[in-house]
């Protein structure tokens, strides 16, 4: 079977959608999959770094219980 250049054109345009199509449903579903942390959770993590690093080697005999 031959096909003339407006078909192959044709069906190369769709097929070309369909892949733009499949590309952008799974973009979308990155995006909506994507977790970020609260900035109440990063903001009071940082300054827990940063109250570990200020006390320095004394921080480590503040965690033990005995």
């Amino acid at each position: 079977m031959d096909l003339n250049p407006y078909m192959m054109e044709a069906l190369a345009r769709y097929q070309i959608e369909e892949l733009r199509a499949g590309a952008a449903v799974r973009s979308q579903l990155r995006q909506a999959a994507r977790w970020r942390q609260p900035l109440r959770v990063t903001l009071g993590l940082t300054l827990i770094r940063i109250g570990a690093w200020a006390l320095g080697p004394a921080h480590h005999q503040l965690a033990r219980p005995f």
